[in-house]
């Protein structure tokens, strides 16, 4: 299989794109991994019983798992982006090959994440609407 020109210059700026997603995404995720040292001093502070009885260390766990969660597409989407740019630029396919990979390896993994959360988000409708048809 050959690339035409076009196919070329639109894996470029598509690979492109793909750096610039990716580098603000790791942005993201050093704040969030800031945010998850720093969050437990913040709401401790709070008056007793504003957190809803949870801890202040479990939003510092949840901001810490939620960084590692979007560090994997994020991480894809990378690799994406740096070996297909040097896959054009060398005209060598096996690098295309695996930029492709990782390509596909983040939409499957953002489908997977989307599949998971709205069966959670589903379970939590149907909680509530049981929740109050008998306790309410």
């Amino acid at each position: 299989m050959q690339l035409s020109e076009n196919a070329k210059k639109y894996l470029l700026e598509a690979s492109k794109w793909a750096n610039f997603i990716a580098i603000f995404g790791f942005i993201i995720i050093g704040l969030l991994v800031i945010m998850s040292f720093s969050i437990s001093s913040i709401m401790a502070g709070l008056p007793e019983g504003s957190l809803g009885g949870l801890s202040p260390r479990f939003f510092s766990f949840f901001y810490l798992i939620a960084a590692g969660i979007y560090f994997i597409p994020v991480f894809f989407l990378f690799q994406f982006g740096q070996k297909t740019r040097q896959a054009i630029l060398e005209d060598d396919h096996n690098l295309l090959a695996f930029g492709l990979k990782k390509l596909k390896s983040h939409y499957k993994f953002i489908g997977i994440l989307f599949i998971v959360f709205t069966v959670f988000y589903l379970f939590l409708i149907l909680f509530g609407a049981f929740g109050a048809l008998f306790l309410g």
